[in-house]
């Protein structure tokens, strides 16, 4: 005997076939996944708090790049200057000894290299400069030297004054001092 009730076949639910139901669609997953409920907005706020927190990170790593490099090219600029000077300083030595040979130009320079830099040193010599006083002897009685030393972008320069004893001929330093450029 047959059941005399029709049957009615009802589909499953599957993921090629979902039903939609009052709460949302069913297909195997549990209906609360796809509701925009307080559970789900919980992930939306963790976006702007990763990005704010990197944003900081990226932030103190800058920071501390420019405060590094700061601080090695104050120090590097320190070292530069510091050659530029001792170069100077050669290069009015150098006059000085050429002054004293009675073998010296009025305006020479020189190039030397110091570790891995290259120092020009340009030195100018005034023999009895009007501003120093005149002299009657032919061999001169004052010496102005100006002795500028280079490297890369750094520069200084010193200024040297001779003076010469008319009858001996002895050359003594009167004055050495760096001049602003």
């Amino acid at each position: 005997m047959r059941n005399s009730q029709p049957t009615t076949h009802k589909s499953q639910p599957t993921k090629a076939n979902p039903q939609l139901s009052a709460h949302g669609l069913q297909n195997g997953l549990e209906v609360g996944d796809w509701e925009l409920g307080a559970g789900r907005m919980r992930g939306v706020a963790a976006l702007p708090v990763i990005l704010l927190i990197s944003g900081i990170i990226l932030e103190i790593v800058a920071a501390s790049a420019f405060l590094a490099f700061s601080f090695s090219s104050g120090s590097f600029g320190t070292l530069l200057a510091a050659e530029a000077l001792f170069g100077a300083r050669t290069g009015s030595d150098d006059a000085i000894y050429r002054v004293i040979k009675n073998n010296y130009l009025s305006s020479y320079s020189l190039t030397t290299t110091t570790g891995s830099h290259t120092v020009v040193i340009d030195v100018t010599v005034e023999k009895d400069p009007i501003d120093l006083g005149s002299c009657s002897v032919a061999w001169g009685c004052r010496y102005r030297i100006y002795s500028s030393g280079r490297v890369l972008f750094r520069e200084r320069k010193v200024e040297t004054i001779l003076a010469v004893d008319p009858n001996t001929r002895e050359i003594r330093r009167e004055s050495f001092r760096e001049v602003e450029i």
